[in-house]
């Protein structure tokens, strides 16, 4: 019995022998290796492929020009519309007016009255010239010479003139005031509108109301873009449509005031006409600015700034994270599609590879 005893003390001794050795003869534990599953990371494929630039506009097929016309004074009666819709007009036409006998008769007075004052200004013009070559002889030769006359021409002359000046005023007056009451065509077209006057309101015209509409008889697609710097007359243009694709040429670009700022109008007219191409339909025509293709590409948006240069970063082979400097070419990050965003890389890369991009 005591040699059993003893055997299970010597056991118990030896198992638990190791906990009486000295710390520094522990042994070691084993090292725990932390790895990051490439799933926990959002990851793109580098590819082969085209990078490009470009510029999308979005574009209407309406008519070039359209120009709406109405009287500046109101509560007045139409005298007379001289066209009709469907008539073609061109510009300088007058196409309808108010009664305007007064305006007209004031204005025939006032040019018959500053053509005489026009006639005698230039009279006293030539008499004063004359004078002064006159008395400038006299002095030249010691003779005698009446100063009062050449005062006197010069405040003939002056008074002539101040009265063709006072008159000047008074016809433009009356030259604005008639325009105010007289519709005249700004452009070449077709008249697309004129207002019917309703019985009960006795042929009486609301002031600044539209009264004609006219509208040029070439129609195209129609750009407000900022982006001018694109567009040059006779460049061609390819415009995508539900009804077709259609090569256009800029045949019109109207840029905005320097110093009030704004956007530029640009018009594409197809090249060749279409019958199924109605007023209203949408388009949109893209322009490239670079291309590069054939080569190796990652999104942009996977592309970071790290000490000035252009990274990306990588699972490395133990499964973390690690920065990989790149070398860029042409880089797209503003359009609208993430997939048109692409940045192509010229080395540190290779086909197939991966960059964390989340």
């Amino acid at each position: 019995m005591k040699k059993l005893v003893g055997l299970v003390l010597i056991t118990v001794l030896l198992v638990s022998g190791c906990g009486l050795l000295p710390a520094e003869e522990e042994l070691p534990k084993a090292p725990v290796v932390q790895t990051m599953d490439e799933a926990y990371f959002t990851t793109a494929e580098v590819k082969k492929g085209t990078v490009r630039d470009f510029v999308s506009e979005r574009c209407t097929y309406q008519y070039q020009a359209t120009q709406n016309l109405s009287f500046g004074f109101g509560g007045e009666t139409v005298e007379e519309t001289y066209v009709v819709v469907g008539q073609k007009v061109y510009a300088g036409d007058v196409l309808a007016e108010l009664a305007n006998d007064d305006l007209e008769e004031g204005i025939k007075v006032y040019n018959e009255q500053i053509q005489q004052l026009e006639e005698q200004t230039e009279y006293y013009a030539e008499l004063l010239e004359i004078e002064k070559e006159r008395q400038a002889l006299a002095k030249k030769y010691g003779r005698k010479y009446d100063e009062s006359r050449l005062k006197q021409l010069q405040n003939q002359y002056d008074d002539v003139y101040g009265q063709k000046y006072i008159m000047d005023l008074q016809l433009g007056e009356y030259q604005t005031q008639l325009e105010g009451r007289r519709l005249v065509a700004g452009i070449d077209g077709i008249v697309e509108y004129v207002k019917q006057i309703p019985m009960w309101m006795g042929g009486r015209i609301n002031a600044n109301e539209r009264y004609i509409t006219i509208r040029s008889e070439k129609a195209g697609f129609v750009i407000t873009t900022s982006n001018d710097s694109i567009y040059e007359f006779g460049k061609v243009f390819t415009i995508t449509t539900d009804a077709g694709d259609y090569d256009c040429e800029v045949v019109k670009i109207k840029r905005p005031n320097k110093e009030k700022g704004g956007t530029t109008t640009v018009v594409l007219e197809p090249l060749k006409p279409d019958e199924n191409l109605v007023i209203g339909t949408g388009g949109n025509l893209i322009c490239e600015l670079q291309r590069v293709d054939n080569v190796l590409y990652i999104p942009s948006y996977a592309v970071h700034t790290i000490d000035d240069k252009p990274a990306v970063y990588v699972i490395d082979e133990q499964g973390f994270r690690s920065i990989r400097y790149i070398e860029t070419g042409l880089s797209i990050k503003t359009k609208p599609s993430k997939d048109d965003n692409r940045t192509e890389v010229i080395s540190g890369l290779s086909l197939g590879e991966k960059v964390i991009v989340q």
